[in-house]
């Protein structure tokens, strides 16, 4: 079957590698303005934001591969895809109502981590894509973890 390829195609490499810039330049531009808190704020906010469009598509990955292998989707496996949408709202949501954005992002963090692990465990998805995934979630988590930090020390 063609969906279990062992070498990375092109494209996806290619989207996913970038798919990590707005990651790095968000917490750059949390770390470039760190002594002006509302340019900080805000560049939080773009990283939470952005955090949680990529948790939705992660899910939407994996309720895409659901329906498309079978005629019956399992609720096993549509609800977690659902998950990390509804968590990505959560933390928008969150980053409005607490003056500790460093927990946003370190829960961003954690439930990009936590998707990674429901991925890889899946036999379902393509092995190329459960290899290729390690890089992108360790530059995101790698980004959430210094935006994280520098809001702790403001």
């Amino acid at each position: 079957m063609v969906m279990f390829r062992e070498k990375t195609p092109r494209a996806p490499l290619a989207l996913m590698t970038f798919g990590i810039v707005p990651f790095a330049v968000f917490a750059g531009l949390i770390l470039y303005w760190r002594d002006q808190p509302i340019q900080m704020q805000n560049a939080g906010l773009w990283l939470t934001i952005y955090s949680a469009v990529i948790l939705s598509f992660l899910g939407g990955v994996r309720w895409g591969v659901e329906i498309a292998l079978r005629e019956r989707p399992r609720w096993g496996e549509l609800v977690p895809s659902i998950m990390g949408s509804l968590i990505g709202w959560g933390g928008v949501v969150w980053y409005f109502q607490t003056l500790h954005q460093e927990y946003v992002l370190a829960g961003m963090a954690g439930a990009l981590l936590l998707h990674y692990f429901y991925d890889i465990l899946s036999p379902e998805l393509p092995h190329w894509y459960r290899k290729l995934r390690i890089w992108p979630t360790l530059g995101a988590i790698a980004s959430l973890a210094l935006g994280a930090a520098l809001f702790g020390w403001a």
